[in-house]
């Protein structure tokens, strides 16, 4: 299914118990292989191959976790976790990048990204950094709406 010019692969319902996940991502083959390998390990993932892309779906769509490559063309994806992470339930954000460094991880973190990843990626690795941001977010939203959090 293709939806206004992004890669889709199961967008479900979060109430399934889904992890919808959007992955932004300029290198194609690369943002296919994060898709096939989530979509295949039970996550719902749409994609998007820059960072305005990206954050127009982030709005658009309700998405426990982001996945998103630092260096993106039109946002960075430390931009991207900036803007995204203004609204009333931002998605946890979990950044990656192939330039690993001292500085691109301190940036990652006051971008308020929760996780930081290398590339080359294991989608196994990522899967899991995937799994624990939405738990992260559900345990978040949980306090928030109880009695006295």
């Amino acid at each position: 299914m293709v939806l206004a010019g992004s890669e889709t692969a199961a967008v479900g319902d979060t109430a399934t118990g889904e992890i919808r996940v959007l992955v932004v991502e300029d290198d194609m083959d690369m943002r296919g292989n994060i898709r096939d390998g989530l979509s295949l390990l039970g996550f719902s993932v749409m994609t998007a191959a820059d960072g305005l892309e990206g954050a127009r779906l982030a709005v658009e769509n309700e998405f426990e976790v982001v996945v998103s490559d630092i260096r993106l063309p039109g946002l960075s994806g430390t931009d991207l976790s900036r803007k995204i992470n203004g609204g009333p339930r931002p998605p946890k954000v979990i950044l990656i990048t192939a330039y690993p460094g001292v500085e691109t991880v301190q940036e990652a973190s006051l971008s308020g990204a929760v996780h930081f990843l290398s590339k080359p990626l294991s989608i196994r690795v990522l899967a899991q950094a995937v799994h624990l941001a939405a738990m992260e977010r559900k345990v978040g939203h949980a306090m928030l709406r109880r009695p006295g959090g």
